[in-house]
């Protein structure tokens, strides 16, 4: 019966891991683990209480670890319920005190069903430690004493305050109401030297001003003079290299009409040569041509013919 409240109790809140009266029996450190997680990350109950590290079971693998972890939520519950519990941490490792552990578990459920309790997770990482039943009624008559005792320190503490203040603000009233002529004056007095400090200031600005145009429109004006000579200069180039080109075709068209007019004046001398050679050879022909007739002329008969003597005719009578 009592395992069976346990789990109803710690199982309204979590519904993993498991609550099985074998696990309830003898309960280990990882079971224990997850399910304070579980509380925590169903409830908000001890949200804040333990680090990164700490809510993984796999990184809190030491016994000092351990101890630490339980012993936090142990101290948790004993702030919450007002009295610290008799279950021992190093206990609970060890696999020893089942009933108390489980009567730990049970009150971890029912101060869960109530909700978060950011106090109780301060006090705890203060470094707290929840006290007894007897120490805790002392400790609460004691706070309850100190508690008075301070209300009345504050309030006669305050009340001496209160006619203090009373007084200072007694004589600064009469000083202000003294001072307000000359306050005045002074008042009027600066609002005119800040009037005239600001027309200086316009005044000294505008001046800057007129001063950086002429200077920007200097600056303009020198650069559309030199952007101007720039395209002169560009322009006289390309003249004069136009110039040089039309005085370059134009000599090369005078020495290609002084080319032809000499190869011309040297057919015209050559034609003449030409034909009195062939006068010449024609008359040579010709002469030629009488001299060898003149020659066949002179030519001699032969010696039968010439001077012979002729053979008398025996028909002639001698």
């Amino acid at each position: 019966k009592q395992w069976y409240q346990r789990r109803v109790r710690v199982g309204k809140i979590i519904k993993k891991p498991p609550l099985t009266e074998k696990l309830l029996s003898k309960p280990p450190f990882r079971y224990l683990h997850d399910i304070i997680s579980e509380v925590i990350k169903n409830s908000g109950y001890l949200d804040g209480l333990y680090g990164d590290d700490e809510k993984t079971s796999a990184n809190v693998k030491e016994k000092e670890q351990k101890l630490a972890y339980l012993q936090k939520a142990i101290d948790a519950v004993g702030f919450s319920i007002g009295t610290s519990i008799s279950v021992r941490a190093n206990k609970i490792i060890a696999g020893q005190e089942a009933d108390k552990t489980n009567e730990f578990l049970q009150l971890l459920g029912r101060c869960a069903a109530k909700g978060p309790d950011s106090e109780v997770v301060k006090r705890v990482k203060k470094g707290e430690k929840p006290s007894k039943k007897g120490e805790s009624a002392k400790t609460e008559g004691k706070s309850k004493r100190t508690a008075k005792d301070e209300e009345r320190k504050s309030k006669s503490s305050k009340e001496r305050e209160s006619s203090k203040t009373r007084g200072k603000r007694e004589q600064s009233s009469s000083k202000e109401r003294g001072g307000a002529r000359a306050g005045g004056d002074s008042k009027e007095r600066k609002e005119k030297s800040d009037k005239r400090g600001r027309r200086e200031k316009s005044s000294k600005r505008d001046e800057v001003e007129a001063v950086e145009d002429k200077a920007a429109k200097e600056a303009q004006q020198k650069r559309e003079k030199e952007e101007q000579k720039e395209a002169e200069k560009k322009a006289r180039e390309v003249q004069k290299e136009s110039d040089e080109k039309r005085d370059k075709e134009e000599r090369r068209r005078r020495q290609k009409e002084a080319d032809r007019q000499k190869e011309a004046e040297q057919t015209e001398t050559d034609a003449p040569a030409d034909q009195g050679t062939a006068e010449d050879s024609l008359s040579n022909g010709v002469n030629g041509e009488q001299e060898a007739q003149a020659a066949t002329a002179r030519i001699p008969r032969p010696s039968s013919a010439k001077g012979a003597r002729r053979r008398p005719d025996p028909s002639e009578p001698a």
